[in-house]
């Protein structure tokens, strides 16, 4: 075989093999407004949680930043 039509089916197989996982999508967001406001909701309060947390802690400012952050995210 010769050589840039090896390499060619070579490509062509991994491109071939690699389509199912690149053709996945992330989830749908939600479009309903009532979804939307009951996350927003869930979302504002999980976020007052972790900042009276961070107040009650006695962080400072930048720290209270970082622990907000990744408190919401847990």
């Amino acid at each position: 075989m010769p050589r840039p039509l090896g390499l060619l089916t070579i490509v062509a197989v991994l491109l071939f093999g690699a389509a199912p996982a690149l053709s996945q999508t992330a989830p749908a967001k939600p479009r309903s407004p009532g979804v939307i406001a009951t996350t927003d909701r869930v979302a504002m309060a999980r976020r007052a949680a972790c900042q009276k947390e961070a107040r009650a802690k006695g962080l400072s400012f930048m720290k209270r930043l970082s622990y907000v952050k990744t408190c919401v995210k847990r």
